[in-house]
């Protein structure tokens, strides 16, 4: 059991449960896509932080900078990729399909941050987000 103070209403446990409350409530479905489906999916994230900023890295192989999109508003950064299913010009039915298609989404609460000088790099598929904080 984690025991809260109320005084302490920015502290980093009540970040957590709050992040933990949210992942537990946004909708996460990875389960094997039939033909024709449309899934919502997730990818793997790290959040770091020190004193001047966060860091945020996310494993996104497979896509390109044009189909992702990064919001932060109201202290939440969204990071959004959209991956379209090649179209098969052949006439085969499935046998085992693992390669997911959709919209990836992920929301994390990070507070304090300069919103106007965020950075963000895509490179070997890792997606790597730079929130500095506000001074």
């Amino acid at each position: 059991m984690l025991k809260m103070n109320p005084d302490k209403n920015n502290s980093k446990h009540r970040q957590a449960l709050d992040q933990l409350f949210y992942d537990v409530m946004e909708e996460r479905i990875s389960c094997a896509v039939k033909k024709g489906e449309r899934v919502i999916n997730t990818f793997d994230v790290d959040v770091r932080e020190n004193s001047q900023r966060f860091l945020v890295e996310a494993e996104l192989p497979g896509f390109s900078i044009e189909n992702i999109t990064i919001v932060y508003e109201n202290s939440y950064l969204s990071i959004i990729a959209q991956k379209h299913e090649a179209s098969d010009p052949d006439d085969y039915d499935f046998i085992r399909r693992e390669r997911r298609f959709g919209i990836f989404r992920r929301n994390f609460l990070v507070e304090g941050v300069d919103k106007n000088n965020i950075r963000a790099t895509l490179r070997n598929g890792i997606l790597k987000i730079e929130l500095p904080k506000i001074s």
